[in-house]
């Protein structure tokens, strides 16, 4: 219970990552670096700063109050710029304290699962009978110690359980996190390893494994989802080749999520480029087109919120 974490966010009342309303909690810390992820500020293990432009008064305080000298401007009047290499060293952030318009926030903060169970209980009423707690990310299991005592403290406690995955971690925390899951969405970016590469910085090829592993075991209910980015991972023959491989294993579910830019302004907010502006949301008929290839082999596509829940 004395197990610490770090978190960046905690959102009641949502009701597309597993069934019933659910209260969600997102981790920091993620191996892959998928250009078009919606929670940059997931991906880093580790508190960082957001600097909102549109409320900073450019008084500077921050600058006198930051001891690793991270902070600085060129002339009197600009925007403060901010050394994320230096942030990294911090662990007070005396710069968002001296902040008196809020425009330097922290993402990330750690919490104790004792602390953690205590915030999410005050959700409990609201959750109805089949709802519950999901762990999302950044990837949950970047922090496996925290992650699966969090799952087996709400496990043993009668609360519905949900994990969100990359499925890029160690195959040994995954059989031991599932044992206390109720519900599995298990991420596909590419099933081609070399592309899943070039979009995601990491091979596909573990990711795979632990597919196959989940699939033959447990009795949780298993979704594979699968963010559809146009140019990157859309066409028939990646589309079709997933299918082949989802229903090898013996999975019978797939939910397709459309990309979307809504995320878009935290790169800023972090000092980070977001390079997935230019790319077009695919429409209603593309989703439609690739639901109908997995329909082909019996597997069961949702698309977007026309969740199996």
């Amino acid at each position: 219970m004395n197990k610490k974490g770090i978190i960046f966010d905690i959102q009641g009342f949502s009701i597309h990552d597993g069934p019933g309303c659910r209260t969600v909690i997102f981790l920091k810390g993620c191996p892959l670096r998928c250009g078009w992820c919606a929670n940059p500020e997931g991906l880093q293990a580790l508190p960082e700063i957001m600097y909102y432009k549109s409320e900073c008064a450019r008084d500077y305080f921050c600058i006198d109050s930051c001891p690793h000298h991270a902070i600085s401007f060129k002339n009197k009047g600009d925007f403060v710029w901010i050394s994320r290499t230096k942030c990294k060293d911090c662990t007070d952030v005396q710069c968002v304290s001296a902040c008196h318009q809020n425009a330097l926030r922290v993402a990330g903060y750690h919490i104790t699962v004792a602390e953690l169970l205590k915030k999410i209980q005050r959700d409990r009423q609201y959750w109805g009978s089949g709802g519950g707690i999901t762990l999302s990310g950044g990837e949950p299991l970047f922090q496996p110690e925290f992650a699966i005592e969090i799952l087996r403290q709400c496990y043993d406690s009668y609360i519905h359980t949900a994990l969100e995955t990359c499925g890029y971690v160690p195959s040994k925390f995954f059989e031991e996190a599932l044992n206390y899951v109720d519900w599995l969405f298990f991420d596909i970016k590419h099933i081609d390893s070399e592309i899943h590469q070039q979009g995601t910085s990491v091979p596909n090829k573990l990711i795979l494994e632990n597919a196959a592993k989940i699939a033959a075991q447990g009795n949780y209910h298993k979704v594979i989802r699968m963010t559809i980015v146009p140019g990157y991972n859309d066409s028939v023959e990646n589309m079709t080749t997933t299918a082949k491989f989802i229903k090898k294993i013996g999975l019978e579910e797939v939910n397709i999520l459309p990309l979307h830019h809504l995320g878009s302004s935290k790169y800023e907010l972090l000092g980070k480029e977001y390079a997935y502006n230019d790319i077009s949301v695919p429409n209603l008929e593309k989703m439609e087109e690739i639901k109908r290839i997995f329909d082909a082999y019996s597997i069961k596509c949702y698309i977007g919120s026309l969740t199996p829940f």
